[in-house]
């Protein structure tokens, strides 16, 4: 028997076909680290722990399904079936912010370009692919870091300032509170105890 190995194959692997899935899953991973520790959750630290373990793991399991799907004969409406049931499963333990989501699909999409688009350069083509995808998310984190915008929920007492209206109820939250107000949503409002839960968007010193 002939146990020579050779450099294009070992312990039954072809390192040609290989050494391109390695290279592909590293840019992913590193284009995952980028949009979710350092731009979702280290720019503006307001980034939520879960959220950050949930996300890079969906776009490494999302960037394998598709390696896999790539294999073999999969019909196309089948292949969309199986990333929209992500996106219906969405985490149902809990509703997840716009923001939140942005990120979850950007995972995804990521993940999806990394794993199935066919470039003729493809290490450049991922490296290309991948800067537009982070540049756009860092010059908007970046605009709106500058223009933050601050979210707070209130249990407020008193109806009757409820009542008066936003821009009363906002004069009276400012003087309680100092902050500068920009919106308020009212989201209910109890009868019997006289208090209304209000969430407030607020201008960030």
């Amino acid at each position: 028997m002939n146990y020579l190995i050779t450099t294009s194959q070992l312990l039954g692997i072809e390192m040609e076909g290989t050494t391109g899935f390695i290279v592909r899953f590293l840019l992913n991973l590193i284009t995952l680290f980028i949009l979710i520790r350092v731009l979702y959750y280290g720019y503006r630290r307001e980034g939520v722990p879960e959220f950050l373990f949930s996300f890079f793991l969906l776009g490494v399991i999302v960037f394998l399904v598709c390696t896999a799907l790539e294999m073999v004969e999969v019909q196309l409406g089948f292949a969309l079936g199986l990333f929209a049931l992500f996106g219906i499963l969405r985490f149902r333990t809990e509703s997840i912010p716009v923001r939140e989501m942005t990120y979850m699909f950007l995972s995804i999409g990521v993940a999806m370009i990394n794993s199935l688009v066919d470039f003729m350069d493809p290490i450049n083509g991922i490296i290309l692919s991948n800067t537009l995808v982070i540049l756009p998310v860092w010059a908007l984190e970046a605009f709106l870091s500058k223009t933050s915008i601050g979210k707070q929920e209130l249990v407020y007492d008193n109806l009757e300032d409820v009542y008066a209206g936003e821009e009363a109820l906002a004069i009276k939250i400012e003087e309680k509170t100092g902050l500068k107000i920009r919106r308020i949503r009212i989201t209910r409002i109890d009868m019997q105890s006289g208090k209304a839960n209000i969430t407030i968007y607020y201008h960030k010193k």
